[in-house]
């Protein structure tokens, strides 16, 4: 019997979660003065996130990076490292609720305006 109302709640809780799959990474964070962008994925949702962020579409995000660098004056935006960075609240499984993964980004090209 407790085997099977864990089984259930586990089940419950795994229905209630959100994916980044296939959701769209955005501007979070933007230094003008350090050239620098962050972009991510941001939950916002009220469910908690089950996967790492890993599955948004981080293929866009030096696109964004570079179109906000280009603003600035910048030729192009390079990934400052390889990892994510996930930061927000969490639940007692360390699912993250409400917060962002995220990644950094340096403009490059000389600063011409």
């Amino acid at each position: 019997m407790k085997k099977t109302l864990l089984v259930i709640a586990t089940a419950m809780t795994l229905a209630g979660c959100a994916t980044s799959t296939d959701k769209p990474v955005e501007v979070v964070n933007a230094d003008r003065a350090g050239g620098v962008v962050t972009v991510g994925y941001v939950n916002s949702e009220n469910l908690p996130l089950m996967d790492d962020g890993s599955k948004a579409r981080w293929g866009e995000a030096v696109g964004i990076a570079t179109r906000v660098c280009s603003k600035w004056g910048y030729e192009s935006a390079e990934e400052l490292t390889p990892h994510a960075r996930t930061e927000g609240q969490r639940n007692g499984f360390g699912q993250l609720l409400n917060g962002s993964v995220t990644k950094q980004y340096q403009c490059l090209g000389g600063n011409v305006k």
